[in-house]
């Protein structure tokens, strides 16, 4: 008695009050899910699209009371998604369900001769939002190589029916079991679950069933204010590269990353004197700015010691602007001077370097040309020159 009061309030909630209880149950997944903390967000993120084929059902009023099995019909979905953690992604996806209701037991046992099974059958087209919450990497941990995962699903949108059976045009003449063909559009609510198989590194076949709520007369017979028909499809799923090269999330290297430019290359290039060449070691400098990092001493250190054993030579200390292609020229020449002049006062101040043996040049475009502004960028160099 108290399951079937219970399922008599359900059958009475609004379909807003589903569409809100959906809502909460998202937003909650997103405060919830986090990504494992050695797992990177992924630029680009984990795209996927998929193609979904099976069946849907509706569990309204008499549909369910007899010949359930025999009367599933063919549905397809199709749907792109992102996940934009390990645990937690969205879909969209797009629907052509095939489903069938039935008229009541008594107008079968009444009129036989007109109503027959009592069966007929419409279409629904549906457009939805949903989360994906992997369930196995939230309480588990995620691991790229795992070959089976749990997920639950939920979300909200819309269902249009339409396409009902002819032959309830002339269940109407009677008046007995009206069904209005006329369909229209409904709000709908679902939850389901989905068992995922990874079958290699692009693809995934998945078990997916969804419960489905929504408006009482979307099959075209109202005795109430909610309905639910049930989607079993299996889906397979195409996850594409992103801007890393990688199709799933990754752990990361755990070297600690540091921009090409900052890479001493020095031990690779002897520097030998080339009266009226450039040194092969260079100063590298942030975009925008003249201070001097750890990395810059270390490498205006190098020079100071070249100069040291080569009491013969002298340097033009050549300074540039940043990659940043800019038309104020009288910026760029300042910016490119203060660089200069910081690692001339460097050499002289800290190494001890004659200032008579260092000059300092400016010049109002970069040192190398990059396609992209960088956070670092190559802007000082020394010209070798008899002293």
């Amino acid at each position: 008695m108290i399951l079937r009061n219970r399922q008599s309030e359900c059958a009475n909630m609004p379909v807003w009050r589903v569409v809100l209880m959906v809502a909460i149950l998202f937003w909650g997944a997103i405060g919830t899910t986090k990504a494992q903390p050695y797992v990177p967000k992924h630029k680009g993120g984990d795209w996927y699209v998929g193609v979904a084929g099976g069946f849907s059902q509706s569990l309204a009023e008499n549909a369910v009371k007899s010949d359930f099995i025999v009367h599933q019909i063919p549905s397809a979905n199709i749907f792109v998604g992102h996940n934009f953690t390990p645990t937690f992604g969205l879909r969209l996806m797009g629907g052509f369900n095939m489903q069938s209701s039935r008229a009541s037991k008594v107008v079968l046992n009444t009129m036989p001769e007109v109503y027959g099974n009592g069966r007929y059958s419409f279409k629904c087209l549906t457009a939805t939002v949903s989360g994906v919450v992997d369930l196995t990497s939230l309480f588990w941990g995620y691991e790229i190589n795992r070959l089976m995962t749990w997920n639950f699903t939920f979300g909200a949108g819309y269902l249009q029916a339409m396409g009902f059976d002819d032959k309830i045009n002339e269940w109407n003449q009677y008046k007995y079991y009206p069904v209005n063909g006329n369909g229209g559009m409904y709000a709908v609510g679902f939850a389901g679950l989905i068992c995922s198989f990874r079958l290699n590194e692009p693809w995934d076949l998945n078990i997916e069933a969804r419960a489905n709520a929504t408006d009482n007369a979307y099959n075209g017979v109202t005795t109430g204010s909610i309905d639910f028909y049930l989607d079993l499809m299996i889906n397979v799923v195409y996850h594409f590269k992103n801007s890393q090269g990688l199709r799933r999330f990754r752990k990361p290297d755990k070297r600690s990353y540091i921009d090409p430019v900052l890479i001493d290359h020095s031990h690779d290039n002897v520097e030998t004197v080339r009266i009226g060449e450039t040194m092969y070691t260079q100063i590298p400098f942030y975009s925008g700015f003249y201070y001097i990092n750890a990395m810059s001493l270390k490498r205006i250190g190098f020079v100071a010691d070249f100069l040291k054993t080569h009491p013969d030579i002298r340097l033009n200390i050549v300074g540039y602007p940043d990659v940043i292609d800019d038309e104020d020229t009288e910026y760029n020449q300042r910016l490119a001077q203060k660089r200069a002049e910081a690692v001339k006062d460097e050499l002289v101040e800290r190494f001890k370097i004659d200032e008579n043996r260092l000059s300092v040049t400016a010049k109002t475009s970069a040192l190398q040309p990059y396609k992209s502004v960088r956070e670092w960028v190559p802007a000082v160099n020394f010209v070798m020159e008899r002293w």
